[in-house]
């Protein structure tokens, strides 16, 4: 039996809910600043959904939230718009 590899991309939009700590959190002086950076909320809600979905990772499972209790941060809408699957050959 052979096998048959697939390259699968797809576009999707994600409605995430984050509670005022967290934000604060991710552009705050501590953690991150350490390392030079602040992230905009912008960064911070693209950073942990991006987390949650690909990585399954709760909030406090991340570097620089993991103070924070998982329920601070909840996806509340994942929809797939556009879907794309090539064989490899």
């Amino acid at each position: 039996m052979g096998k048959r590899t697939f390259e699968v991309e797809f576009h999707s939009m994600v409605t995430i809910e984050l509670d005022d700590e967290v934000i604060k959190a991710g552009s705050s002086d501590d953690f991150f600043s350490v390392m030079g950076y602040k992230m905009t909320p912008q960064e911070v809600a693209s950073r942990i959904a991006y987390q949650k979905i690909f990585n399954g990772a709760s909030l406090s499972q991340l570097d620089g939230f993991a103070d924070q209790p998982d329920s601070n941060a909840r996806l509340i809408k994942e929809d797939v718009i556009d879907t794309e699957v090539n064989e490899d050959k």
